[in-house]
């Protein structure tokens, strides 16, 4: 019966997911959160003097805002897949890369 009421602190996928919590909101959420920032007056700049935003630079922002979510579910216990690099960066959706040829 004692075998079964094993400590679970000796787990060691609890200590990683510690560990990975702490690298991506002490490093990498401060880190995405300076690419938006910049994101934000490029694109501001280019609607204001081009009349356009950059495809390129949504789709950036968008893998961004998917890897976000990514680390955030796991790190909150909402999903066990880890997040990157662990494991394939969270690839695009198809919903800006569809143009039309007209």
């Amino acid at each position: 019966m004692d075998e079964l009421k094993e400590p679970r602190l000796k787990r060691g996928d609890h200590w990683l997911r510690l560990v990975i919590a702490l690298v991506y909101f002490g490093l990498l959420f401060y880190l995405v959160r300076i690419l938006v920032g910049l994101a934000l007056i490029v694109q501001f700049v280019l609607v204001a003097f081009v009349g356009q935003t950059n495809r390129r630079l949504l789709d950036f922002t968008a893998d961004l805002h998917r890897f976000s979510y990514h680390a955030l579910q796991f790190v909150t216990w909402n999903s066990d897949d880890r997040p990157f690099p662990f494991s394939d960066w969270p690839g695009p959706e198809n919903q800006h890369s569809v143009q039309s040829d007209s």
